[in-house]
């Protein structure tokens, strides 16, 4: 076996959780924090879904009998195009992807392909970075740039996925180019499907979606890919966006309705790892891309609607707290010390029992 297959099974062995993978797991510190703290999320939940009937079908991508879209994919394509709008084309995770693209999975790729590709991304990097503007690029650019510019994106996106999962997993497409492929090549062999389907999700982020506005935002309240306080005590954890102070996380799925607890502990968790409000993070969002609907809350609310009983900088500190068994941060104070954190005005009321004070 080589010895970067050697170094892909030691590395991937002992690399730490994500935020994601964090909440996936019951038992993990955060799980465990959000559940205690964030108790009502079916209350955050029951809102998110009343607000999201006010929206059109999402847009689907075209199936095939050959091909089943992508999705995972399309979603990194999509949310790589739109930080692009916001003058913002490469990110630390292409980049490290690119890097990690030596670590093999057990043999495979080969390693031509694993050196043509590598080779690939460097030219992709010197390509994306033409796009890098304080002003932000168009949502919509002349066809035959904008074909290029989608392609480049989803190429890109199987850089993350090496980043992701810290090396190689079969199945990436990049694993199937031809040793001594050039970047056109590899752009070239992106499906069709995948470059309609971005081109569909970034008209409706012109028209009626948000986008149009936001990526005119000046350049310092454009914030792609932030990172947090305490993003290493989860292992890793890196958001969408952060504009104008708020805290937008880009979902491109096509059953919306089926979101739940998960993503919206996820948009908790970022926004508890800024222990320091250094993004001064006022509210939240879910941006759904295949709808071009925010659906948002302002912090208060957000977290009213979940049972908080913290207010945010106690919360952050608790969380710190738990996330490094006590080493930084200060404890939550006692259950009987608690207040619940106000109700939203827009929450629905809460239905007394019929049958008075029960024993």
């Amino acid at each position: 076996m080589p010895d970067t297959a050697c170094a892909a099974g030691r590395v991937r062995q002992d690399a730490p959780m994500s935020l994601t993978s964090s909440l996936k797991d019951a038992t993990s510190p955060m799980s465990r924090f959000l559940t205690e703290h964030l108790p009502d999320a079916d209350g955050l939940l029951s809102d998110y879904r009343r607000r999201l009937a006010r929206y059109p079908a999402p847009v689907n991508p075209a199936a095939t009998a050959e091909r089943r879209p992508e999705y995972r994919m399309l979603g990194h394509t999509i949310d790589h195009r739109l930080r692009i709008s916001l003058g913002a084309p490469t990110s630390q995770p292409i980049k490290e992807g690119i890097v990690r693209a030596v670590i093999d999975d057990d043999g495979w790729p080969d390693p031509a392909i694993i050196s043509t590709v590598q080779a690939a991304g460097a030219v992709l990097l010197k390509e994306l970075e033409q796009y890098e503007s304080s002003d932000g690029q168009p949502l919509a650019l002349d066809s035959e740039t904008e074909e290029r510019l989608v392609r480049l994106c989803h190429v890109a996106s199987s850089f993350e996925a090496i980043f992701r999962h810290v090396g190689w997993v079969r199945g990436n497409s990049l694993g199937s180019s031809r040793p001594g492929a050039t970047l056109d090549e590899i752009v070239d062999a992106v499906p069709a499907y995948a470059v309609d389907d971005i081109r569909q999700q970034m008209a409706l982020a012109a028209h009626p979606g948000p986008f149009d506005s936001l990526r005119q935002l000046p350049a310092a309240q454009r914030v792609c890919g932030p990172v947090f306080d305490g993003s290493l005590h989860v292992g890793g954890a890196d958001a969408d966006f952060i504009l104008r102070g708020q805290l937008i996380d880009c979902k491109a799925t096509i059953r919306p309705e089926r979101m739940g607890r998960a993503e919206l502990y996820q948009l908790a968790g970022y926004l508890l790892l800024d222990y320091s409000d250094s993004y001064s993070i006022d509210s939240v969002g879910l941006y759904l891309s295949r709808q071009g609907a925010l659906i948002d809350w302002n912090v208060a609310d957000f977290l009213g609607f979940m049972g908080a009983q913290l207010e945010l900088p106690n919360l952050r500190a608790a969380c710190r707290y738990a996330l490094t068994d006590g080493a930084a941060g200060t404890p939550p104070p006692p259950e009987d010390q608690r207040r619940p954190l106000p109700r939203p005005r827009n929450a629905p009321p809460v239905q007394d029992t019929l049958f008075g004070d029960l024993p």
